[in-house]
């Protein structure tokens, strides 16, 4: 069985979703519908009509009939096998929202966690046929063959448009239902102990390696849970600083690196001017810096540490693996690991 789902939210403050809507569709694999609903849920929140009108979003219904409607306590164990089901696929548009509001609100309501993988039909169009812009599902949905009169943030609605998006994706892509769901694995997510997985990593940091705002702080986190176990004199008390191109376009180096730094009793400052060593990618970069200061390329780097520079490359660096070795993520690594291993 196939299961296409959404939801709407009262609000997300703090991060938390309030759901007052569960859409879904059941599908065969030649995507015939057998059965669709919708479960309108007393959020029990106010509901931000200010944000909504402001994002251009209208609920299907007034507040009041969400708040005459059950709790979501009540279609817990609805939406729970619909979702965990190992014989159904899931699919959803931008799932992983939609997998971290039902973590939080199932969270918030005291109900049972619950672990299920799904497909992302946006990142099929994304990432299989290379779309970068114009991916809203209401923008999708207008192309589709059989688009019809469907109003949008109904999640019943919602979910037959990602049905029929996701049959979209087929024709354009000219690949089979079962080479879509078996040969996409960046199109698949999984929500796993309280954890969202998407975008083909672990720990959802930024790909590209860019140095993002998210990425910086897996940094942040992974140099101060480094013991300094591997004291080196050359390094021990000195700071050091990468180039600043170089830090801001290899995330995956300057991870590792800072590791290295880290762990032999060195310090990492993005700060050019308090550094004292500068690391610049080869010869030929120019940095401008102090007398005291000097710079390493990165041969010269890796000559400290008694390693090749060819260990220092995005290919070959686990990056989810070093991320993993921040304490707070460590037990829910190795319980992740043992999952995919089933």
């Amino acid at each position: 069985m196939n299961v296409f789902f959404d939801l709407e939210c009262a609000n997300c403050n703090t991060h938390i979703a309030k759901i007052c809507e569960f859409g879904y569709v059941l599908a065969d694999d030649n995507l015939n519908i057998i059965k669709a609903g919708n479960y309108l849920i007393d959020p029990r929140a106010t509901f931000n009509v200010y944000g909504f009108k402001k994002g251009g979003i209208t609920l299907a219904y007034e507040p009041r009939v969400y708040r005459n409607s059950p709790p979501l306590k009540y279609y817990h164990p609805y939406i729970s096998e619909m979702l965990t089901n190992p014989e159904n696929r899931v699919f959803g548009y931008s799932t992983e929202y939609d997998a971290g509001y039902i973590n939080s609100d199932f969270k918030r309501s005291n109900l049972p966690p619950i672990n299920f993988r799904f497909i992302d039909v946006m990142k099929l169009f994304r990432d299989y046929l290379g779309r970068k812009e114009k991916l809203a599902l209401d923008v999708i949905y207008s192309e589709c063959e059989n688009a019809g009169p469907l109003v949008h943030h109904e999640a019943k609605n919602d979910a037959l448009m990602t049905l029929e998006c996701f049959r979209l994706f087929l024709e354009k892509s000219g690949m089979t239902f079962y080479e879509a769901v078996n040969k996409c694995p960046l199109a698949y997510g999984e929500l796993f102990e309280g954890r969202v997985v998407k975008d083909g990593t672990i720990f959802a940091y930024t790909k590209g390696n860019r140095m993002t705002s998210t990425n910086a702080e897996y940094l942040r986190q992974y140099i101060a849970a480094t013991p300094a176990d591997n004291p080196i004199k050359a390094v021990e008390g000195k700071t050091f600083c990468f180039d600043r191109e170089y830090y801001k376009t290899h995330f995956a180096e300057v991870l590792y690196s800072s590791g290295l730094i880290a762990s032999a009793g060195g310090k990492v400052t993005n700060i050019l001017t308090k550094a004292d060593y500068i690391i610049v990618p080869d010869k030929k970069k120019k940095v401008q810096k102090s007398k005291r200061q000097r710079i390493l390329t990165l041969e010269d780097f890796a000559s400290i540490f008694g390693i090749s520079p060819r260990a220092i490359g995005e290919t070959r660096i686990d990056v989810d693996e070093l991320i993993s070795r921040i304490p707070e993520y460590t037990e829910w690594y190795e319980k992740y690991m043992k999952h995919i291993k089933k």
